[in-house]
C-alpha cells in the first residue's frame, strides 16, 4: 500500500478510486470545484464508501462508515486532494485536478 490506500476495520480504502467518484459528482462554484454530498443527485461519501469498497451504511455497522469516513477525509487533506467544509457536513472542495 501507498499514501493513496489504507485499511481499516477490514476494509480496504483506495482513495484515488473515492475522489474520482467525488469529482466526477462536483461542480464549480466560483472557480472551486465542489462535492455536496447532501445534494439528491449525488452519493454522498457514504454510499460511495459502500459502493466502491462495499463498507456498510444501513445496520449495526455504521459506526466503521463513520470511522473509515472519517479517516478518508483526515488522509485526502494531508494529500492536499480535498478539504472538508466544517460548516456543512457533506461539502467538500476539491484540489486535484483531474
Amino acid at each position: 500500500m501507498d499514501e493513496t490506500t489504507f485499511a481499516m476495520e477490514g476494509y480496504t480504502i483506495d482513495l484515488d478510486e473515492l475522489y474520482r467518484a467525488m469529482y466526477a459528482q462536483s461542480v464549480l462554484e466560483g472557480g472551486i470545484r465542489v462535492f455536496h454530498g447532501n445534494s439528491n443527485d449525488v452519493r454522498a461519501v457514504k454510499r460511495l464508501l459502500h459502493d466502491l469498497f462495499d463498507v456498510p451504511v444501513r445496520d449495526t455497522m455504521h459506526p466503521v462508515n463513520n470511522r473509515i469516513r472519517k479517516e478518508a477525509e483526515i488522509r485526502m487533506a494531508a494529500l492536499g486532494w480535498a478539504t472538508k467544509d466544517p460548516g456543512h457536513s457533506a461539502r467538500y472542495e476539491l484540489h486535484r485536478k483531474l
